[in-house]
């Protein structure tokens, strides 16, 4: 009798062993991804850290612009009050210098007797003495108020400047070229890193376009910008059928018209001034080898839609309808109706 509740106490005792073991295993996988889940947590947190301290840096330098913008503003106005001082002065002079003039003229008539002569000789003297330091500060002042207004023309400029600058970062337009790769590509959450941040001019808001081997694969909007790389979500309704963002992939800004700084002409009789654009010149070429970005021509849309700009319609790249134009339908290169063009239909690169 005792061997058999021994035999049974023995089972009983492995089979608790077991379970023990199995528990500690499951407690073990649970831990490990406890600890991954809250990893994840503190990177999304600390990225999230970065984006809202860069916000306020890109706030504190739109504000640093706002105060040089005013600055520049009220220089500008004591150059200007410099400048009619200055011309007041050369005024109050000219007619000082005829006042004297006329007083030589009057002295001249005047002559009569020896006596007579050589006080007004004398008196002719002084009065081309004042003549002559009237003329240098006649020149002075000149140079003065022609200084003055090439100074103001060049306020202007950087003025006109500075708010281009700003209205292109507020609309996300990057200056200058712009190449890269995909650094890094997350598309289960619909966003990617891609190397080259503020140090290579990427600029929040600003559209990307993504190819591989010379095909389009999706545009991107710029979502926060580092000093070496930005972050970047894909368009929805861009990406390509059939296609993701690799690593590696080569990304180039998106064409954009910018309407160029207008400087305002100098005064009438001032320094020179920007010269005005000729209405009759050509158009910029787009840089993805499509016709004339703003102008008489029309842009191409870089992914294979109809004209940006011009005679032609222009493509709605989330996949919208036809927009009015003047000429035959082109495809909308995401999926899109027919649009009214003044050429003809464009093939879709996606299909």
């Amino acid at each position: 009798m005792w061997k058999v509740l021994l035999v049974i106490s023995a089972v009983v005792l492995a089979g608790a062993g077991y379970l023990s073991w199995d528990n500690h295993n499951e407690k073990k996988a649970k831990d490990a991804e406890l600890a991954s889940t809250q990893k994840t947590l503190e990177d999304r947190l600390a990225s999230l850290e970065a984006t809202n301290a860069e916000i306020a840096q890109l706030e504190m330098s739109i504000q640093m612009l706002n105060d040089e913008t005013e600055a520049l503003e009220t220089e500008k106005i004591d150059l200007d009050a410099k400048v009619v001082e200055a011309e007041s002065n050369l005024r109050a002079q000219e007619s000082k210098l005829k006042t004297d003039s006329e007083r030589l003229e009057k002295a001249k008539t005047m002559v009569g007797s020896i006596a007579q002569i050589e006080a007004l000789q004398r008196e002719m003297e002084q009065l081309r003495a004042q003549i002559e330091e009237t003329e240098i500060e006649v020149t002075q002042l000149e140079g003065a108020v022609a200084a003055a207004q090439v100074e103001r023309d060049r306020l202007e400029k950087v003025a006109a400047e500075m708010v281009a600058l700003r209205a292109d970062q507020e609309a996300g337009i990057i200056r200058g070229p712009f190449e890269s790769t995909i650094r890094e590509a997350y598309n289960q959450w619909g966003f990617v890193v891609v190397r080259g941040g503020y140090d290579a001019g990427v600029v929040n808001r600003a559209q990307l376009n993504v190819y591989r081997r010379g095909q389009p694969i999706c545009k991107l909007l710029v979502t926060s910008v580092e000093a070496g790389k930005s972050a970047a979500d894909i368009i929805p309704g861009s990406l390509a059928p059939g296609q993701s963002v690799r690593v590696g992939d080569y990304v180039t800004k998106a064409v954009t018209v910018r309407t160029p700084a207008v400087v305002p002409a100098a005064a009438p009789g001032g320094g020179a001034g920007a010269a005005p654009a000729d209405p009759a010149a050509p158009a910029a070429a787009d840089p993805f080898g499509g016709g004339a970005m703003d102008g008489g021509g029309a842009a191409p849309d870089p992914f294979g839609g109809g004209a940006m700009d011009g005679g032609g319609a222009a493509p709605d790249p989330f996949g919208g309808g036809a927009m009015e134009g003047g000429g035959d339908a082109a495809p909308d290169p995401f999926g899109g109706g027919a649009m009214e063009g003044g050429g003809e239909t464009a093939p879709d690169p996606f299909q």
